[in-house]
């Protein structure tokens, strides 16, 4: 199961009250998926059969995602918040929101990926041999 961990977060940041401290996210056998911040903020996520997302914060705040058939993906908030993304065939990300902003994500060598938004704020997330995720 791929998760675009660094991405959600990034949406559910500006939605909720996960901040940019240190986040680490943990996918158990099921499937579910739960992040948590330095601050003690915790994000819940889980897959269904169809690949469709969900993601809850500790406040009840909720993301959806969807994929297409060509593998586009949409993420909707509970205030109708939307953000798009797309993966070129080098494995580079683009996500733009509804007010335009853009997000771009690449991945290096090791599986690190980096994602930089319009301004030039940077995330780094890397994953461990546990499959454990950190983003800073």
């Amino acid at each position: 199961m791929k998760f675009t961990h660094g991405l959600i977060l990034a949406l559910l940041m500006a939605t909720s009250q996960l901040s940019y401290a240190d986040t680490r996210c943990r996918t158990d056998s099921f499937g579910n998926t739960t992040c948590r911040d330095d601050d003690g903020n915790t994000l819940r996520g889980r897959t269904d059969s169809f690949g469709n997302e969900t993601w809850r914060d500790d406040d009840g705040n909720t993301v959806r995602g969807r994929t297409d058939s060509f593998g586009n993906k949409t993420y909707r908030d509970d205030s109708g918040n939307t953000l798009r993304g797309r993966t070129d065939s080098f494995g580079n990300e683009t996500w733009r929101d509804d007010d335009g902003n853009t997000i771009r994500g690449r991945t290096d060598s090791f599986g690190n990926r980096t994602y930089t938004d319009d301004d030039g704020n940077t995330t780094r997330c890397r994953t461990d041999s546990f499959g454990n995720t950190t983003c800073r």
